[in-house]
């Protein structure tokens, strides 16, 4: 029995050593995995980054997407997230979340939307009798519901068209009912826009004056930015590769 014990060592050890050093031969990225989270509005341009960073620097990138509310609720649990995309001032006022910078993103930019066999000249013709629903997303915890809502109350139009309003979660949300046809016009923002623009009627850019801006970052949670995978991607996003991505979104 001792003797057969032995032989089963002695062939582990054949094939422990081996893996061992295939390990401690991998690059020190390859190793490593990058989750990020989203808010679920920039599904799109993060998609395009994470494939693009992995690609090019070999790390593994995990991606999670959702309500912003609903995303810091994760992260403050869960402890793996390294990176959250989104509204600057957002992450900031978050009180269960950390962060211990910020990368720069770009700016957001807050667009009105319309469907398919609709059309709008100006952002007045929203009172116009050819618009009778008009989608937001969530004003409280999502940027450009608050947007949307600083937009209309600003602008005066609110007092004109409340009664056609209909808040949703996110601006998703308000994409897929535009594409359907459920609603006429709806708050969204240029990214999605730009993703959707061959499945609905159109769209046209808000004045920026007209609702506080909206500064598009990501988040490095607190905890995570000695990460070597941190430290590459943040090299990643100076590159030009990277801000053609975002560019392109609307960024």
């Amino acid at each position: 029995m001792q003797s057969f014990i032995q032989g089963v060592l002695r062939a582990g050890r054949r094939y422990l050593v081996p893996l061992a050093l295939l390990v401690l031969g991998l690059p020190a990225a390859a190793q490593d995995a990058l989750l990020v989270a989203a808010g679920a509005g920039y599904r799109r341009p993060v998609t395009e980054l994470a494939q693009d960073f992995e690609r090019r620097s070999g790390i593994r990138v995990e991606q999670m997407y959702g309500h912003m509310g609903q995303i810091l609720g994760q992260v403050a649990q869960g402890g793996k997230v390294a990176v959250v995309f989104g509204d600057r001032a957002f992450l900031e006022n978050a009180k269960n979340v950390q962060f211990s910078r910020y990368l720069p993103a770009g700016t957001g930019r807050l667009v009105v939307a319309w469907a398919k066999g609709k059309t709008l000249s100006n952002v007045e013709d929203l009172a116009g009798p050819d618009v009778t629903r008009v989608a937001l997303p969530d004003p409280i915890h999502a940027v450009y519901g608050k947007a949307a809502t600083q937009f209309l109350e600003r602008s005066g139009l609110k007092a004109r068209i409340g009664e056609r309003l209909l808040p949703v979660s996110t601006v998703p949300q308000v994409s897929s009912y535009l594409v359907s046809g459920e609603v006429d016009a709806g708050f969204i923002n240029l990214t999605d826009a730009v993703g959707i623009a061959d499945r609905i009627g159109g769209h046209l850019e808000i004045d920026q004056k007209l609702y506080d801006p909206v500064q598009i970052v990501i988040g490095v949670v607190a905890g995570q930015e000695g990460s070597a995978a941190v430290a590459a991607l943040e090299t990643y996003l100076g590159s030009a590769e990277a801000r053609a991505i975002l560019s392109r979104h609307g960024l």
